[in-house]
């Protein structure tokens, strides 16, 4: 037996309660009415501790959660800007783990999952990074094979090949679909085939890497070019000394990157490009310009004016494209930022036969936000879904060191989240309206479309 909200035995509704009961009416959800959007009044971020190692390297510690498991991430000024040769920066990091001097790629696998650590390589155009994720009672032996795989890394010619094979098969299956040849060309029109923002790579390009252009690379940016080291988790006060005397011995130098040293991207001009591909189902489409990027005062404002175009489901391009003409199965925009530069794109796939339809309603949209202020409801729920957004983002020690991994990477600190969230509730309807007449002009929009003529 047992007793219900109501008082009822046995699950069933007592007679005094009715479906048509005033009572009971008062007690059940209103689902009329959305529920009450209400912003934090105060965040708490928590703040890394930094500490300079003896080797010099910058190290930063985020020492919270309650799992004892942690994270190491060693970050490197080594993405493609720094490569003299297509392709090996992207090589040496994803064969960085696959065998050392004494160990097979093998062994090296065996070793990190006896001990249930994985170890995680990630290169982008700017920066290159290696991570280790580790229970703590065996921080000692796998972070002392991390430091191996770092240190002495052997780049075996078999490794190399099956790099090659699979990069080849990948890049031949992408050239096959529109999605993969309008965000290629889009970023070549952006900044410049001859920049690493806009470079695209082509199958020949695999041919050319060399095990002895992945050594090089390697003790140059890697060996000789930590920019700084980013450990996160719960750690114990001895677990967290032994780890940063293991740290400091690792036979490894700082090296600060300036990359307004490096070439610049080519000067942005206007382009509308067409990629033809005969027996596509859909066309992709590409729109968008090059823009700032994080350390400008304007990118937290545009923010917001992106997640309202485009930046979440519940968007002005969603609502108009998908939910009402049902162009697409999904639309979006973003903001995207680079050490040298930023850019801003609207992307997505339709027919061919509605894609110039898709365009002229994409085009719409900027020109409304550019004539019309954004209705005061509309802006509170995208200040509320951004700020739950960003309640989530730093939710958990590791979420919360990619944070700041984001914000370290531009010299920027903990002031830049707050910065963040006072624009949230601050910006206006006029702000934005001037935000998208800024930027987001016809003569300043790049098209690049791929599939069928239309």
């Amino acid at each position: 037996m047992f007793r219900n909200l109501y008082g009822a035995q046995n699950g069933q509704m007592p007679k005094q309660v009715r479906h048509d009961d005033t009572n009971y009416i008062k007690i059940m959800l209103n689902r009329i009415l959305s529920p009450q959007l209400k912003q934090p009044e105060k965040v708490q971020i928590p703040e890394p501790v930094k500490i300079i190692l003896p080797n010099g390297i910058p190290l930063f510690i985020l020492n919270s959660g309650t799992q004892e498991v942690c994270k190491i991430e060693f970050l490197f000024g080594a993405g493609s800007l720094f490569e003299s040769n297509p392709l090996v920066a992207a090589a040496t990091n994803e064969l960085i783990d696959e065998g050392t001097k004494n160990k097979s790629s093998v062994q090296v696998a065996e070793i990190f999952d006896f001990y249930g650590a994985y170890l995680q390589t990630e290169c982008t155009s700017d920066w290159a990074s290696v991570s280790l994720f580790t229970l703590n009672k065996f921080l000692t032996p796998t972070m002392e094979l991390m430091r191996e795989v770092i240190t002495e890394p052997a780049f075996p010619e078999k490794e190399l090949e099956t790099f090659v094979v699979q990069g080849k098969q990948r890049l031949t299956v992408s050239e096959e679909k529109v999605d993969y040849l309008a965000r290629r060309n889009f970023s070549t029109a952006l900044f410049g085939s001859n920049h690493a923002y806009g470079f695209a790579k082509k199958m020949s390009d695999y041919d050319l890497v060399k095990p002895e252009q992945l050594a090089s690379f390697h003790n140059q940016f890697y060996k000789n070019g930590v920019n700084a080291i980013i450990v996160a988790g719960y750690l114990t006060d001895e677990q967290q000394n032994n780890l940063i005397t293991q740290l400091g011995q690792v036979d490894v130098k700082y090296a600060a990157v300036d990359f307004y040293k490096l070439p610049s991207p080519s000067p942005f001009v206007k382009q509308n490009l067409h990629i033809e591909k005969e027996g596509a189902v859909q066309n992709a489409i590409r729109i968008g310009r090059t823009m700032f990027n994080r350390t400008h005062a304007d990118y937290p404002k545009f923010t917001v004016l992106n997640t309202i175009l485009g930046g979440y489901f519940g968007s002005r391009l969603m609502s108009n494209i998908r939910e009402d003409k049902g162009y697409t199965y999904g639309i979006g925009s973003g903001l995207a930022s680079m050490q040298q530069s930023g850019y801003f794109y609207i992307a997505t796939e339709v027919g061919a036969d509605v894609c110039k339809a898709a365009i002229n309603e994409i085009n719409f949209e900027i020109e409304k936000l550019q004539q019309d202020l954004v209705p005061d409801d509309e802006l509170n729920l995208v200040r509320n879904y951004l700020a739950g957004s960003f309640q989530r983002s730093i939710d958990g020690s590791f979420a919360l060191a990619d944070r700041y991994k984001s914000v370290l990477t531009y010299g920027l600190g903990s002031t830049y989240f707050y910065n963040y969230l006072s624009v949230l509730k601050t910006i206006t309807s006029e702000e934005l309206r001037t935000l998208a007449q800024q930027y987001l002009s016809a003569e300043m929009l790049s098209q690049v479309t791929a599939g069928k003529k239309f």
